[in-house]
C-alpha cells in the first residue's frame, strides 16, 4: 500500500469511528422532550354558608358567597380553577320548598350546566348545620338555661341527625353519579366556642354543650363521607383556641347580624384552607 493510500485509509477509519460515536451520543444522550404543563384542577364548590364564605364579608350575591371564603382562596391557587360555585347560605342536604338553593338543587344545576362531570377533579362540600337547626340551637343556648340548651341539642340529636344521615347518603350518591372521578372533600364544622377561657359570651356550660352537639353532627358527616370514599376535613383541631371567648376568635359575634356565628376571613384563611390543603394533596391530583 502506498503511503498516500495508507493515509487516506487512516482518515477514513477515523471518520467512521467519529461518526459511530456521534450517532451513539445523539441516540442515547439527547435531552428528553419537555413534559407538558399540568392542567389546573377542575373545581366545583357546593354547600351551605360555611362553604360560601359567610362571615368573611365582601359578599357578591344573595347566597352570601365571598371571595374570602374557601372557594375563592382555592381558586387563587395556580393548581386550581373554580368552574362552578353553587354554595348558598341556608342550604340543606335535602331539598325543602321555598328555601335556599339546597344541595340537591346545587348538584342538579351544576351537573346540567356540564360543570360537575366525569372531568371534575375536585369538589368541596359543607352540609348539615342547617339540617339540625344550628341557628335554633344557638338561640336556645344563648338565651335559655344550660338545661334548656342541652335539652334542645338532645332533641336534635334524636330526630335531625338520623334524617341527616339518610339525606347525606342520597346526596353523595348523586355526586358520585355526576362526578365519578372527583376527589370530594367534605368539611365538618368548627367548634364555635372556646369555653376553656371562661369568658361567658354565653354561659360557659352552654358553650361546652353546644360544642358537644357539633361533635355529634361531625360524626354523622364523617361517617357518610368515609362510606362514599370521600375525604372528611376536620376543622375542630384547626380552630382550637380560636372560638368565641378566646383572645383571637375566628368566629363572628355580632348580635343581630345575618352572618353572626360564622368563620371570619381569618378563619377561612388560617383554618379552612390549611385543613383542606393538609387533607387533599392538590399537586398529586393534577394530571
Amino acid at each position: 500500500m502506498t503511503p498516500a493510500a495508507r493515509v487516506l485509509r487512516q482518515h477514513s477509519l477515523r471518520f467512521a469511528v467519529l461518526a459511530t460515536a456521534a450517532s451513539a451520543i445523539l441516540a442515547g444522550g439527547a435531552a428528553p422532550a419537555a413534559a407538558a404543563p399540568k392542567q389546573p384542577l377542575s373545581y366545583v364548590a357546593l354547600g351551605d354558608s360555611y362553604a360560601s364564605g359567610f362571615g368573611a364579608g365582601s359578599y357578591v350575591n344573595g347566597c352570601g358567597q365571598s371571595p374570602l371564603g374557601l372557594p375563592g382562596i382555592l381558586d387563587g391557587k395556580k393548581q386550581v380553577q373554580l368552574v362552578a360555585d353553587a354554595t348558598c347560605a341556608g342550604a340543606k342536604a335535602a331539598t325543602e320548598p321555598g328555601g335556599a338553593l339546597d344541595l340537591p338543587e346545587q348538584v342538579a344545576r351544576v351537573a346540567a350546566a356540564g360543570a360537575l362531570s366525569p372531568a371534575t377533579d375536585l369538589v368541596t362540600l359543607s352540609a348539615g348545620g342547617n339540617d339540625v337547626g344550628f341557628g335554633e340551637i344557638a338561640g336556645a343556648c344563648a338565651t335559655q338555661s344550660t338545661a334548656v340548651c342541652a335539652q334542645v341539642i338532645a332533641g336534635k340529636n334524636a330526630t335531625a341527625l338520623p334524617a341527616l344521615d339518610r339525606n347525606l347518603d342520597t346526596l353523595f350518591d348523586s355526586i358520585d353519579a355526576a362526578a365519578p372521578n372527583a376527589t370530594v372533600a367534605v368539611t365538618g364544622y368548627p367548634h364555635l366556642f372556646s369555653p376553656e377561657f371562661g369568658i361567658p359570651v354565653i354561659p360557659v356550660a352552654s358553650q361546652t354543650a353546644f360544642n358537644a352537639g357539633t361533635d355529634a353532627l361531625n360524626a354523622v358527616i364523617r361517617k357518610q363521607a368515609e362510606a362514599h370514599g370521600y375525604t372528611f376535613v376536620d376543622l375542630v383541631q384547626k380552630f382550637d383556641g380560636h372560638g368565641l371567648g378566646s383572645p383571637s376568635p375566628w368566629i363572628t359575634f355580632r348580635a343581630g347580624a345575618v352572618d353572626n356565628l360564622h368563620p371570619t376571613a381569618e378563619g377561612y384563611k388560617s383554618g379552612y384552607f390549611p385543613a383542606v390543603r393538609s387533607s387533599v394533596n392538590l399537586a398529586q391530583l393534577q394530571r
